[in-house]
């Protein structure tokens, strides 16, 4: 019969467990977690104890819809800007991306990664496309076509920034234009 009947410090410990599972599972934020860990540490009647009971199982009833896709503009092996032609938003941390595909313009943030873009004629969606790229100790390549005049307004510090003469201030029908700024990295454009 002893062990049916559960000590006010496991009940404690199993009210925390279900806490922390609540926490795990998006279902409370940080601070609110923070909050009922900092109660449970201060516990002392069975009335207390009741109350973080009723507080953990209010959490326990947030309905998290499993199947809600998290980015829903993209639906999956389908780019966003295949969709809706919106601008692309890439962010790049220690690894390695290679993006293809139309291209209407958008955000690229590479953190200590390599980035490459390869672009066709066809993949520029706009006459004048503008990329905002912010690469920080990593390198963003450029694949272009010849006939593609390409503007560079990047801010390098301590960086390199490389274009082909040939390609650039042509009087093309497309052009794409890339500013933004390079932190010990590189920005290079070759010709494909």
């Amino acid at each position: 019969m002893s062990s049916l009947i559960l000590t006010a410090e496991e009940r404690k410990t199993q009210l925390v467990d279900k806490l922390s599972t609540q926490y795990s599972h998006n279902n409370i934020s940080l601070e609110e977690y923070e909050r009922l860990i900092k109660y449970s540490q201060n516990i002392e009647t069975d009335k207390e104890l009741i109350i973080l009971e009723k507080l953990i199982e209010g959490h326990e009833t947030v309905n998290v819809k499993k199947d809600e896709n998290i980015f829903p503009d993209i639906q999956p092996g389908i780019r966003n800007s295949q969709i809706d032609n919106s601008p692309i938003n890439h962010f790049n941390l220690l690894s390695s991306r290679k993006t293809t595909g139309p291209l209407t313009g958008g955000n690229i943030m590479n953190i200590l990664g390599e980035h490459k873009i390869i672009i066709t004629e066809d993949d520029l969606v706009n006459n004048d496309t503008m990329l905002n790229v912010m690469v920080v100790l990593g390198t963003l390549v450029l694949h272009v076509p010849d006939n593609v005049d390409i503007k560079i307004k990047v801010n390098p510090l301590l960086s390199e920034v490389k274009i082909p003469d040939n390609i650039r201030n042509k009087n093309s029908r497309k052009s794409i234009t890339i500013t933004g700024s390079v932190i010990l990295g590189e920005v290079k454009v070759k010709v494909r």
